[in-house]
């Protein structure tokens, strides 16, 4: 029975993506930890090897010409190295193991860190190991029955969630005769959460006034004045210093274990004339504020379930996330 032109396309299609997967790893397919087996591995002579090529090839034509046996001794054995060499960097490569793939989540405008650590399961050192991707690349070595991890550092200009793509691995060990390589491409994915708003703004979703018995503001311990803001509470503000013809300034006090502020920290409490962007970086410096003065929080934003009030690092970490994927796109209210 024929198929037909359209049901044989999409199998063609699928075919040659199979083939391209296989040989260039564009997918991120890989599970880790993964081994380097034999098929990912690719070897080509380096200039420097074709340029041995040339010179053997040189003095085999002398030899021949000129009768000369050491010439083809010498000629030979130089062979015997160079292919000798193609087995050696071959066998650097090989079984090598990729246990996991880590990033460090930053800032914006910071560098993006992916730690790759990869395992050296028998008894072979292994030397000279190039862990790179398109914009960054790392050297290891390998102890035997060790491993080592390789840093790739990624820009991250913008805020959003990056991905460190294809890795691909390299040696010329020993004599740079011959380049082996081959691909990895794991899932792996870093945070770049927005950078925070300097100086921080008030809170705006702070409902004051609970204290605990009958401490007031003034009763805490003062810590600084600050340039007035106009969203500032007038009962913090420093009135002996402006009835005496001195500049706005407001008091800030220390939080202490007997204040019970409930700190809620949203989308609609940030200013709605700054840009997307500005006030995410403005809900950023809340949430590092807030966790730098161990008050408890809640956090709301469009499109992700509330995080009940808590703190702590996993706490602080779920929300930043939540700020480096936000979809500005979708929410611009």
């Amino acid at each position: 029975m024929a198929i037909s032109e359209t049901a044989a396309e999409p199998i063609a299609q699928q075919s040659k993506r199979r083939i391209h997967q296989r040989l260039f790893r564009s997918e991120a397919n890989d599970k880790l930890p993964i081994t380097i087996r034999h098929e990912r591995i690719y070897i080509l002579p380096t200039r420097r090897g074709l340029a041995f090529l040339g010179v053997l090839l040189l003095m085999l034509l002398a030899s021949m010409n000129y009768r000369l046996n050491l010439g083809y001794a010498l000629s030979f054995i130089l062979v015997g190295l160079f292919a000798s060499s193609l087995l050696s960097t071959y066998l650097n490569l090989v079984q090598l193991t990729f246990v996991s793939i880590r990033a460090k989540d930053t800032f914006s405008g910071e560098p993006l860190v992916f730690e790759v650590t990869v395992t050296e399961p028998g008894n072979r050192a292994r030397h000279s190991i190039q862990i790179a991707t398109t914009e960054s690349s790392d050297q290891i070595d390998i102890k035997p029955g060790r491993s080592s991890v390789a840093k790739l550092s990624l820009p991250s200009p913008a805020r959003g969630v990056s991905s460190l793509g294809r890795i691909t691995l390299s040696s010329d060990f020993p004599l740079g005769l011959w380049r082996g390589w081959g691909y990895v491409h794991a899932e792996s994915n870093g945070y770049i959460y927005p950078a925070p708003e300097t100086p921080v703004a008030p809170f705006q979703g702070v409902q004051s006034g609970k204290l605990k018995g009958s401490q007031k503001s003034d009763e805490r311990e003062f810590r600084e004045l600050r340039a007035y803001q106009i969203t500032d509470n007038l009962s913090s503000i420093a009135w002996k210093t402006v009835a005496r013809g001195g500049p706005w300034y407001t008091k800030e006090f220390e939080t202490t274990d007997s204040e019970n502020c409930d700190i809620e920290i949203r989308w609609a409490d940030s200013n709605k004339n700054l840009s997307s962007e500005q006030r995410l970086s403005r809900m950023c410096a809340w949430l590092l504020e807030a966790e730098k003065k161990s008050l408890p929080y809640d956090f709301q934003l469009p499109g992700f379930g509330t995080v009940s009030k808590k703190r702590g690092s996993s706490h602080l970490k779920a929300c930043l996330r939540q700020l480096a994927s936000f979809n500005t796109d979708i929410h611009r209210s």
